[in-house]
């Protein structure tokens, strides 16, 4: 067997050990060959390499099976390690160091004119990052990595952006771009993408077999994830269900599309709805803003109904095709009353198959607005350390 052919297959089995015990922290070694299907010498081998270089812990010693030597405990260790999360929004980027297990320890953010070159952004987002490695302390030897959730598809080595709808870029060389600044390997994927994944792995979604994110900030977009790993169908892998037709001859959308889910379901469209219902649309949350509105005025309540109406028809379409266990509300949605998230569950079980029709669960993020900063760290985190 070659060296590399060994390589890569130490690699996956150590892999695979630290992906069980990020589902599971507190296995024993017993625990583990049975769950993975490695012989004792590989996890002893591997597990004391783990634990050798900090990523791995051992604890005490618990027999759960009431016969035998006790085994002994082990977990990821999830500050030996960090990565760097960076979302980069329309108009908006947020960064942060995250740990092994998913957790935020400090963040940061600036926002941009839309229309600015995306090399100023990114020249940005260098100066940023390297700022917050220095005032949260961390030692670049622990840092594994930068993970980039943009607002668009990616190339399939996940390094460029290739063509974001809300921002005027074009083939964005990401990846190529902040490593020579910021000197860290860095990954790229689309944000809504990266959030469900991180929904999947760190949160509400953690322990389901498919899960699907809807994020609504500048536009809606959603991404999906199946099996614990991010949904890569079609050419550029995106679920743009944000131009979806939901208005037989609607207004016109900016991707050039007629009736698309975006002209009615949009930080653009909902404070012009605002503005146009004679309400202030300088709100921290627009669609909030609606609702509550809802409660007090008759048009603002028969724009709301229309809002969930086309929503709904647009999470049908997602419902029908991919049946996901679970959809969670992100962004502008991880604010809505409870109230809502069971109006549009019911509307959009009227609209999908009825067979499918009692499996429709909606939820609320619990990642609110920062959601892109977990998805990028996940992503990195698979990246890097978890494959």
């Amino acid at each position: 067997m070659s060296k590399e052919l060994s390589r890569v297959e130490e690699s996956s089995r150590r892999g695979q050990i630290l992906r069980l015990l990020r589902a599971e922290p507190g296995l024993t070694r017993i625990e583990v060959a049975r769950r993975t299907g490695l012989s004792a010498t590989t996890i002893t081998r591997v597990v004391a390499q783990l634990v050798a270089d900090g990523s791995v812990t051992e604890a005490g010693k618990v027999s759960r099976l009431g016969t035998g030597r006790p085994g002994t405990e082990i977990s990821i260790e999830p500050t030996s390690y960090f990565v760097i999360g960076v979302h980069i929004g329309a108009g908006s980027v947020r960064i942060g160091v995250v740990d092994l297990m998913g957790v935020s320890h400090r963040q940061s953010g600036f926002d941009f004119e839309p229309h600015q070159d995306a090399d100023v952004v990114l020249d940005r987002v260098a100066v940023s990052v390297t700022q917050l490695i220095a005032d949260t302390g961390v030692d670049r030897s622990r840092l594994l990595g930068m993970g980039v959730a943009v607002p668009g598809p990616v190339d399939a080595d996940h390094r460029r952006l290739l063509m974001p709808i809300n921002l005027p870029w074009r083939d964005v060389p990401v990846a190529d771009r902040l490593e020579k600044m910021v000197g860290l390997p860095v990954v790229v994927d689309h944000n809504v993408r990266s959030m469900a994944l991180a929904e999947a792995q760190f949160g509400a979604g953690k322990g389901l077999s498919s899960v699907a994110f809807i994020y609504l900030r500048m536009g809606v977009g959603a991404g999906l994830v199946v099996e614990g790993q991010a949904f890569q169908g079609g050419v550029h892998g995106a679920i743009e269900i944000g131009h979806l037709r939901v208005v037989e001859g609607g207004e016109k959308c900016i991707c050039g599309g007629v009736g698309c889910l975006e002209t009615v379901l949009s930080e653009r469209a909902l404070r012009s709805a605002l503005a146009d219902l004679g309400m202030p649309s300088d709100v921290s949350n627009p669609f909030v803003a609606l609702l509550s509105a809802a409660a007090e005025s008759p048009a603002a309540a028969a724009h709301a109904e229309l809002v969930v109406k086309r929503f709904a028809t647009g999470l049908s379409g997602l419902v029908n095709l991919l049946n996901p266990e679970l959809i969670l509300l992100g962004g502008f949605l991880s604010a809505v009353p409870e109230e809502f998230v069971g109006q549009l569950t019911e509307a959009t079980r009227e609209a999908v198959f009825p067979i499918i029709r009692p499996t429709v669960q909606l939820r609320r993020s619990d990642l609110g607005l920062d959601a892109g900063v977990y998805g990028g760290a996940t992503i990195a985190l698979d990246h890097f350390f978890y494959t």
